[in-house]
């Protein structure tokens, strides 16, 4: 009897420690989300339902221009939103996002970039970790100013057939289809290597597949149990995902199969494309497999054209809203050039200040990614509150380039915002379109440059202007779209612009 009882004394203690142990290694696991959690129930933020919190806001088009903006004013620096049952911490004070885009500490991604990863692959705006460090240090000099200088001819190409296309077509045009095509005739030469004058006569951007994905993030966030990739894997939407990553998958090995036959044949190109570059980087690193190039492919071609399409339309309609700003372009651009028709040089590019100035203040009214996350992996102060690590936390460029502290009057267009003077006078953290710090975009010159190129181009063959009773809403869908469409008119100039450009 002593024995027994002993025995089930022995067994309760084990018992009860081996639960005790369990309790403590669950309650250590979940500490970061715990502390996320009580923090949570002390910032200030938008009234949140049961379960599904605040997921409502990413299936609304203007969730930043009536919700967000009007939020940053009554809750500043940052807020606190629940998306199902985790919090997020939604932070646009330039000094604390300098905190957190500036350490290397906090350059993991959020679990929403997974939600991209059969869309996007694992490239380097999905990738964290060793992973993606390596690959930002193996690709990083292929966008040195020596390396981007030998892209302006294919830009020069690209914008001239813009031109040519809104000569032949009506005066007044919904650009975002044209400069879409543009952008994706840019892509494909300098990042697949296929010319544009080959796309021009074996196929159109319509038959692209880069043309044919969509991007679902939005209505997985908004129906809390499809964040469960157990239950998302059983639905249409990610079977035609999947198949779509598959028909990018193909086309890229494709090519990659078709760049390296043409190197072993000894074929010299004047032009060196960024897949070429990479097919280079894999043989001196084979830990850069042919996945990874096909991922980070995937990658500068659906993200390229999202984002830099955006981005060139607003600019071109704001310049045309403006008239008086699109003079000085008209001026510097003509100063640059005279009456030589050639195509533009690194150099020529870099003395359009003036335009510079304009392109990024559309790209502070409308960023073409208005929304990142992250998550913390060391403690973040801002202001009264201490963000734990592995705090999951929105960066909202569309807001921050709204603090009317920052920029006073921020709804105008004043492109004089980024004088050297200005700029000098503000955090550098308050300007966010290509993103901040060690995880900036690795091709955020490329995207001016290119900009750069085409606007002017436009410039010099036309004056633009706006169609009365044709305006526009920012539409919030992952990168930012103006909903109605960017109606412009476009009146020739009366110089001998409108002929053929030299390519030289």
């Amino acid at each position: 009897m002593i024995i027994q009882a002993i025995e089930r004394a022995s067994f309760f203690d084990m018992s009860l420690f081996l639960t005790v142990t369990l309790i403590s290694m669950i309650i250590f696991a979940m500490s970061d989300y715990l502390k996320s959690v009580v923090l949570a129930f002390r910032v200030p933020g938008p009234k949140a339902y049961p379960i599904i919190g605040n997921t409502n806001f990413a299936i609304e088009g203007d969730v930043f221009q009536n919700r967000g903006v009007p939020l940053s004013r009554i809750c500043p620096g940052l807020l606190r939103l629940w998306f199902f049952i985790f919090p997020f911490f939604a932070v646009y004070e330039p000094e604390y996002l300098q905190k957190i885009l500036g350490s290397k500490g906090n350059t993991e991604k959020s679990f929403f970039y997974k939600f991209l990863h059969n869309f996007l692959g694992k490239g380097l705006i999905t990738n964290s970790g060793t992973k993606w460090s390596s690959h930002r240090r193996y690709i990083q000099p292929a966008f040195r100013n020596s390396i981007l200088e030998k892209f302006v001819k294919t830009f020069a190409e690209s914008a001239q057939s813009l031109k040519e296309k809104i000569m032949r077509g009506p005066d007044v045009l919904n650009i975002t289809q044209f400069v879409n095509d543009c952008v994706l005739d840019v892509l494909n030469e300098a990042v697949l290597g296929v010319p544009i004058l080959e796309r021009a006569t074996k196929g159109k951007n319509e038959e692209s597949p880069w043309r044919q994905g969509k991007v679902v993030v939005q209505n997985r966030v908004a129906r809390p149990w499809l964040m469960f990739s157990w239950i998302y894997n059983w639905t249409k939407t990610s079977s035609d995902e999947i198949e779509q990553k598959g028909r990018l998958n193909a086309f890229t090995r494709e090519m990659i199969r078709k760049r390296r036959e043409e190197s072993e044949n000894g074929v010299v190109k004047e032009r060196v494309s960024l897949l070429e570059y990479m097919i280079d980087i894999n043989k001196r690193h084979p830990d850069f497999t042919d996945e990874d190039i096909i991922d980070e492919t995937c990658t500068f071609m659906l993200a390229g054209q999202d984002s830099v399409g955006a981005s060139l339309a607003f600019t071109m309609y704001l310049i045309a809203q403006h008239p008086e700003h699109q003079q000085k372009c008209i001026d510097e651009i003509d100063e640059i050039f005279g009456s030589d028709n050639r195509s533009p040089t690194m150099n020529d590019l870099h003395d359009m200040k003036y335009l510079e100035m304009c392109i990024k203040e559309a790209l502070r009214l409308y960023p073409a990614v208005p929304i990142m996350a992250r998550k913390l992996g060391e403690e973040v102060r801002c202001g009264k509150y201490l963000l734990p690590v592995g705090a999951e936390v929105f960066i909202l460029p569309y807001i921050t380039h709204r603090l009317e502290h920052i920029f006073l009057d921020a709804e105008k267009f004043v492109p004089e915002r980024f004088t050297p003077e200005n700029v000098e006078k503000r955090n550098p953290y308050a300007f966010l379109p290509f993103s901040a710090g060690p995880r900036n975009c690795i091709g955020h010159k490329f995207a001016i440059i290119e900009m750069k190129t085409i606007i002017s181009r436009i410039l010099r063959s036309f004056t633009m202007h706006t169609v009365p009773g044709k305006s526009f809403e920012p539409l919030f869908r992952i990168t930012l779209r103006a909903k109605g469409g960017l109606y412009v008119r476009f009146e020739p100039r009366n110089n001998n612009n409108n002929n053929d450009e030299k390519v030289q």
